[in-house]
């Protein structure tokens, strides 16, 4: 789908167009594998994805297997809703907690009247939709050749497009000064191993879809082996669909999250002798955890530095920065510690910081409490 999907296109709107969109449009819940249409029906509304994803699924009878998955700001069934034609796949929701935005044809006009760039937006997506589909041809020679600038096309499209193919080669993504700077490896259309940046594997993966802005190349070519020598050290076994799932999920959570971190330009330092990460906190980022600890212990670090010795995407990265400074367990360089009081001393004041003695500092998303 196009990179300005329609929350971003939302922020440009001015208050009265915002509540029109509201007041023209329902939401709508849906549970994992419940259908939003199938084929045949009429072509009534169309949809915006608020959260979750769907799954678009053509009918046995056209010949396709290509199945693709929606996220967070696409757009779908809105060619039959303007050309009052029936609907020509199924649509069902992907994942537990999926809602949408419906727009019924019978407010068209309404909306058109109130918030014209509405439509523009519309136009402009099915137009960039066109675009990819008359720009991605599969040539099928000794095998499929595929390539193209990545401000072109959408990431997911990429993907899906070399996993509906069943081949077996190599994606690689190249910079504007054509240096690589990624390869992903796929065996039958499955991907099987990958390096991106300095990760490896699924993690790489993950991290690619969190750039925001990606420039440069890609190609796809057939092989039968890796044509990069690094790709072949990790291994990815886990379900291709899933793992596309989580990495759309880290991206719309990404933003989200740096933007509670009003310290990511701070060096931080760590608070305690040792790392506390309880069972409250998801188990299978512990690893991940002490290694950030082990790193922040030996040197004060920005969280961008943290990243860069960690060999996990910056989602992961960032969440368990912000985990623990959250818990007091991580601090700002400049902040100074408590000292610890004799046993017979303790009680229930703040400790001593930076500040005066009757502020604690807490973390940035946080006030300041006076006591």
């Amino acid at each position: 789908m196009q990179s300005g999907d329609f929350f971003a296109f939302c922020t440009s709107l001015k208050r009265p167009e915002l509540k029109a969109i509201g007041q023209l449009s329902w939401v709508r819940h849906m549970g994992k594998g419940e259908v939003l249409y199938h084929a045949g029906e009429a072509g009534n509304a169309l949809y915006i994805v608020n959260r979750g994803s769907l799954e678009v699924v053509p009918p046995k009878t056209s010949g396709s297997s290509q199945t693709m998955i929606l996220s967070r700001g696409d757009v779908v069934g809105d060619v039959e809703a303007f050309s009052e034609s029936p609907r020509t796949r199924l649509v069902r929701a992907h994942e537990d907690e999926t809602s949408l935005q419906c727009f019924p044809r019978a407010n068209f006009g309404e909306l058109l009247k109130m918030v014209p760039a509405f439509f523009q937006y519309l136009c402009e997506h099915m137009a960039g939709r066109l675009m990819q589909a008359a720009d991605m041809p599969l040539y099928q020679s000794h095998g499929l050749e595929l390539s193209g600038r990545m401000s072109t096309f959408d990431l997911t499209t990429i993907h899906q497009t070399v996993v509906n193919s069943g081949q077996t080669g190599e994606l690689q993504i190249k910079d504007e000064h054509m240096e690589t700077i990624g390869a992903f490896f796929f065996e039958a259309g499955r991907l099987s191993a990958g390096q991106f940046q300095h990760l490896t594997g699924e993690e790489a993966f993950w991290q690619l879809f969190l750039i925001e802005t990606l420039s440069g190349t890609f190609s796809f070519s057939a092989a039968e082996k890796p044509l990069t020598d690094s790709v072949q050290s990790a291994r990815i076994d886990s379900s291709g669909c899933d793992r596309l799932i989580v990495a759309l999920q880290y991206r719309d959570e990404f933003n989200a999250l740096k933007a509670q971190m009003s310290y990511l330009s701070t060096k931080l330092k760590v608070a305690g002798t040792s790392l506390n990460w309880n069972g409250e906190r998801p188990p299978e980022l512990a690893p991940l955890a002490q290694k950030v600890w082990d790193i922040v212990a030996k040197r004060p670090a920005t969280v961008a530095e943290v990243y860069r010795q960690c060999s996990a995407c910056e989602y992961r990265v960032y969440h368990v920065v912000h985990e623990l400074f959250q818990s007091y367990q991580l601090v700002p360089e400049n902040q100074s510690l408590p000292r610890p009081l004799p046993s017979s001393q303790v009680s229930l004041r703040p400790p001593e910081t930076g500040l005066s003695q009757t502020q604690v500092l807490l973390p940035e998303n946080h006030a300041g409490t006076n006591i």
